[in-house]
């Protein structure tokens, strides 16, 4: 009797082992969160920038850190900046995800600070989904105006993609210049969803 009570408990734990596994794998979604307070995490910083005029074999001055100026979570974000007086640059942050079988969508949202809002297009939000590594600004789907309110605003990206045709997926987040000026931003908050 005990051995059979033993054979049947082993059986309802591999069922259940196995139906976690099952409906992780094929039926849950892949979910990615970042907020910056322990370093970049797997995102590395990328860009398409021109040359700068005024040193010849240099590119425009532009980087992007972790900072505590402000952050819509925890006490770090990302720190947009570049010279944008070429009227031109695209900066942005990406990272490599894995690709679980059958996921037909991602969904990437992050939050975006600007210190003011302005009528003015100064630089627009930009963001990427795809299979490839996004390298140049035409790889990026505009989202809206940079400075379309002063402070937080919550902006999203959502793509159907085809998992049967690669196993990796990259994403992005930046902003591309339309106004000759410097300009600063922030980045924090980033969840990728792959549905």
């Amino acid at each position: 009797m005990k051995a059979n009570i033993t054979i049947a408990l082993c059986a309802v734990i591999a069922a259940g082992a196995f139906a976690t596994w099952y409906f992780q794998t094929y039926w849950t979604p892949q979910m990615l969160a970042e907020d910056f307070e322990s370093g970049f995490g797997e995102w590395i910083a990328d860009s398409e920038v021109p040359s700068d005029p005024n040193n010849p074999g240099q590119f425009i001055e532009w980087n992007i850190t972790r900072s505590t100026d402000v952050a819509s979570s925890g006490r770090y974000s990302l720190k947009l900046f570049i010279d944008g007086r070429q009227d031109d640059g695209t900066i942005w942050i990406e990272r490599r995800l894995p690709v679980k079988r059958d996921a037909q969508q991602v969904n990437l949202t992050f939050d975006f600070y600007s210190e003011f809002e302005s009528f003015n297009t100064i630089a627009a939000v930009c963001a990427y989904a795809g299979h490839g590594n996004p390298e140049h600004e035409g790889d990026f789907i505009v989202l809206g105006p940079a400075n379309e309110v002063a402070g937080w605003k919550r902006y999203g990206l959502v793509v159907d993609i085809d998992s049967e045709s690669s196993e990796e997926l990259w994403v992005a987040a930046g902003i591309s210049v339309r106004w000759e000026t410097y300009m600063t931003y922030y980045i924090d908050n980033i969840t990728v969803e792959l549905i």
